[in-house]
């Protein structure tokens, strides 16, 4: 196993993720690839009196990218202080599209994502990124659950 993918969406789980990947990768001293990728804003033009002025998505887009740059840092120097090599990437699109994009063309060898611990049925309704990527991963995939596994381990 040479390359882990990890995308990740900066929530409670998304801490767990890195570590289990790291934990997978140092015995194959595997390359672990960060991955955030954000949807973007709605482009709206302005047509106020002042064209010099910046719509407020594109303020709370480049905030929004300065604090996820300064998260993916951060995430990768827990990996790259586990003596793994690392690299992080930021993109912008349809999460499932960029992230198989780059699972494809990176030719990785696990993708390892979370989930947020959400009942069957929301996932019937509303599809969502781990669907998507379990429909069309061409390489195994680990998902790493929001809880943890203190409740199976209790007796009767």
């Amino acid at each position: 196993m040479k390359t882990i993918l990890v995308p990740v969406d900066f929530s409670d789980v998304t801490l767990r993720v890195v570590k289990a990947a790291a934990h997978l990768a140092k015995p194959f001293r595997s390359r672990v690839v960060l991955m955030h990728v954000s949807e973007g804003y709605s482009q709206r033009f302005a047509f106020g009196a002042n064209p010099e002025e910046v719509p407020p998505e594109v303020a709370e887009t480049e905030a929004g990218e300065s604090a996820a740059r300064r998260r993916l840092g951060e995430l990768q120097d827990l990996v790259l202080s586990a003596g793994l090599e690392s690299t992080s990437i930021e993109l912008t699109g349809p999460p499932v599209e960029q992230i198989m994009t780059q699972a494809e063309t990176t030719r990785v060898d696990l993708i390892v994502l979370g989930t947020h611990g959400r009942s069957p049925l929301y996932h019937l309704f509303t599809g969502g990124v781990l669907d998507g990527i379990l429909r069309r991963a061409r390489c195994p995939v680990l998902v790493v659950p929001l809880a943890g596994t203190e409740q199976s381990n209790s007796q009767p």
